[in-house]
């Protein structure tokens, strides 16, 4: 006898959108992950384009806890977010990030079908991830203060050639991009019929909020999409992963790099 057992989403609307209304929609993805960075990039882009909370959907494949912010307390949850183009902007987007990742294998695909299909309803043509690529240390340190690169790959030759364009934009030789960050939009594109690629910000291990990564990431997004947002609003913080990066180049050059873990997967560095 075999069990199936089912990703379940609870889902809370606060906007009914009507997907005739929309302007040749984009979707983009931030969920949790190394050094956090499609998270920081998907908060920090709501924030500055005030777009919309359109929607919040809970999986009980996310970790059994409770947040606790400032006493108050809520379930971990999933929110879009909804931003209405300029007239001169080509594409509205739908922002998604979250509290976590799904934690199975399982609930990944789960939820990035649900996910891809909220997308495809809405007229959903083309969706981008925004994730890190964890460095090695001398390889990240030899190319400080020179900005973060960024690693793309995407569902087809066409898109790939688009992002690729861009200077700093290195197209993924060969590896595995792990988790929710990847699948989505490989699975929007495999089973909707949709566009999708990732963007992995350059960060190091010991960075745990890289908002250095974080903001480069959305500079291109910004050029890819072509919506006019300036993003200065967390320069304090990315001068603070600054100040880190060069206490750590200082500690390593001293110290050494901290021990490899011979354990972990090889494509652990991408997420």
């Amino acid at each position: 006898m075999y069990l199936l057992q089912l990703l379940v989403m609870y889902t809370r609307r606060f906007i009914e959108v009507d997907a005739a209304s929309l302007k040749s929609p984009i979707g983009i993805v931030g969920l949790p992950g190394i050094a956090n960075v499609g998270r920081i990039a998907m908060q920090t882009l709501t924030r500055v384009l005030d777009a919309m909370h359109v929607m919040d959907f809970f999986s009980n494949d996310f970790p059994p806890r409770v947040i606790v912010r400032k006493g108050i307390s809520s379930c971990p949850k999933s929110s879009i977010h909804l931003y209405r183009a300029a007239p001169d902007e080509p594409h509205d987007l739908l922002i998604l990030t979250a509290d976590f990742q799904p934690a199975s294998g399982t609930g990944v695909y789960e939820y990035a079908d649900y996910v891809a299909n909220e997308f495809s309803n809405l007229g959903v043509k083309e969706m981008y991830s925004l994730a890190a690529y964890e460095q090695e240390y001398q390889e990240y340190f030899g190319s400080f203060p020179s900005p973060p690169r960024v690693y793309v790959s995407a569902s087809s030759q066409n898109l790939l050639d688009k992002i690729s364009q861009s200077d700093g934009m290195i197209a993924t030789e060969e590896g595995v991009v792990v988790g929710a960050n990847g699948i989505i939009p490989n699975w929007a594109a495999s089973i909707y019929d949709m566009e999708g690629a990732c963007l992995l910000g350059e960060t190091i291990g010991v960075i745990k909020a890289d908002y250095r990564a974080a903001r480069i990431l959305l500079e291109k997004l910004s050029d890819l999409v072509g919506i006019k947002a300036h993003f200065d609003v967390i320069d304090t913080e990315v001068e603070r992963v600054v100040e880190f990066i060069q206490w750590a180049m200082d500690e390593i050059a001293q110290k050494g790099p901290p021990p490899i873990d011979d354990s972990s997967p090889s494509d652990r560095y991408i997420g």
